[in-house]
Parts: C-alpha cells; structure tokens; sequence
C-alpha cells in the first residue's frame, strides 16, 4: 500500500497471485499479472515500470472482478475477450471454443494441400470463432471460403473476426447442421475442427473447459466419434475429384477415424502430428 492508503500494482499482483493459487489455477502469478494488465490496460513493459504506482480506484474495482471470476475458474481468454492464433487476434467469448496452438496444425496442413491450387473454393465446417476460415483467408487472399457453424451466435463472432482483419468480402458465413444446407460444390478442401470429446473424459477436463467453453463445440458423444461419423459421409457429395479433406482429431482416435475414411470411399493420405507429437490432422482426397 502507498501512503495515501491506494494499492500499488505491486501489492495488487501479490494479492491476485495468492487468490489464484488458493483455487489452484494453473500459472497463478502469470495468470493475476495478465488480469491486472488488462485491468490497468497496461503492456507488461509498463506494469513492471509502474509496479509501486497506487492504481486507480475503477482499476482497483475491476481487477477485483476479474480476479473473481478467474477464480471460478472462468478462462482468462474470456476475461480478456481475446486470443492468439496463427498470429492474429481473435475476440472470442463464452459462445466460442477457444483457439488452441494444436489446431495451427490444421490450417499449416490445409496452405500445403492449396499451394498449387489457384481460387481455391474452401468449406470450413464448425467456424466457432472463425478463427481457421480468417487464418486461411489473410494468407490466401484468393480463396473463398465458407464458413458454417449451427450456433448463431457463434457466427456473429466469426463474422465480426473476419471483419476486423478484413478478409470479410473472401467469407460466406452459413448457419446449418454440418453441411446440411450448404449450397458450395467442388469445392478443393474441407476443413473442420469437429466436436470430439467423449462423454466419459468431460470428468477429467480442466473446469475451464468442462463448466465454461461451449459444450456444443466439444461433445463427440459416447465415443467422441458421433459428429464425425455424421460428416465424413457427407463429404464426397462435396468435394471435387481429388479434393481434400482435413480434419483435426482427438488422442486415440487415428486409427477409429481413418476406418471412418475408408468406409466413406475417401483415401485416407496421411495424418499429421501436432508439436505435442500427438497425431492430430486427418487428411483424405475425394477419389
């Protein structure tokens, strides 16, 4: 505390650090410097400059809501509204799935596969955030995609990314089931993050993911194959001769969903494996 009895940063920092890690939050110092940066609106260059400032008193009040929300357990990328992906920012909010390194993997896999393919026409099933239609649009300005997803309000963020890093005008954004009203045919690749979390494993998510990110975007069912096993058949109705299917998958799941694949009259090329190692991209052609 200052003189005049105001928090410092310093004391604030301390005080959210200890709160988060009495609920066990992970990187509890990490997590209480991200809050009150935001709260100050502050870079980290000038928290750690300003650390034995007093703080305001509208900036006291909110990093004490942040910090209670934090710990319930309320993922800071919401408290944020924002988040990182294949170098760019995206708003999210508890209507999207959060954008996850692991899923870059797709859009890497899906800029190899376009890389001779001029105009390419590209479905982007499940948009949540909009994050991979939005990834593939800034680096191919001559794709056209569109982007489906069965939440309204998640196709507003979409729609609202795409705009602020103005690749709207490349984007078609759809409201349907899978690709149950889709209109688009040839098209040169299908891209999809589909729901693939068994019912089982829920138990064992971190509350952040279990209590807070959208269920709709991570249940795959009993099996964690429902959503899956309701697409890949669809997608050869789709896809050009030789058009490609990419589609991020869970762990333990490779070899349930090439069968998937195979069954469906796709060839199954090959799956990728994510900077973990685990395999994580599926990656079929329509033949």
């Amino acid at each position: 505390m200052t003189n005049n009895g105001h928090p410092t940063a310093r004391c604030l920092l301390a005080r959210g650090t200890s709160a988060l890690s009495s609920t066990f939050v992970p990187e509890p110092k990490f997590q209480a410097e991200l809050l009150l940066r935001h709260a100050l609106g502050f870079s980290r260059e000038s928290l750690l400059s300003k650390l034995d400032q007093p703080v305001s008193v509208d900036a006291f009040h909110y990093f004490n809501e942040l910090l209670a929300s934090r710990k319930k357990r309320v993922p800071t990328q919401y408290l944020l509204g924002k988040q990182e992906f294949y170098g760019l920012i995206f708003r999210v909010t508890p209507a999207v799935l959060i954008p996850r390194p692991e899923t870059e993997t797709l859009v890497e896999e899906t800029m190899v596969e376009l890389q001779t393919i001029s105009q390419p026409k590209i479905i982007d099933i499940g948009c949540g955030s909009g994050c991979i239609s939005v990834a593939i649009a800034t680096s191919r300005p001559d794709a056209r995609i569109v982007a489906i997803d069965k939440s309204i309000a998640a196709l507003d963020i979409a729609k609202e990314n795409a705009l602020r890093h103005k690749v709207n005008d490349q984007i078609t954004f759809l409201e349907s089931n899978l690709l149950d009203k889709n209109e688009m045919s040839e098209v040169d690749a299908i891209v999809t993050n589909p729901p693939y979390i068994a019912d089982s494993e829920f138990p064992l998510l971190q509350p952040e993911v279990a209590e807070h990110e959208p269920r709709l975007a991570l249940s795959g069912g009993s099996n964690g194959l429902k959503i899956i096993e309701t697409l890949v058949p669809q997608v050869s109705k789709t896809l050009k001769l030789d058009g490609t299917l990419l589609m991020e998958i869970g762990q333990g799941q490779q070899k349930a969903v090439a069968q998937l694949v195979a069954k469906s009259g796709l060839k199954h090329v090959r799956t990728k494996q994510d900077l973990s190692g685990n395999p994580r991209v599926v990656i079929a052609q329509n033949k």
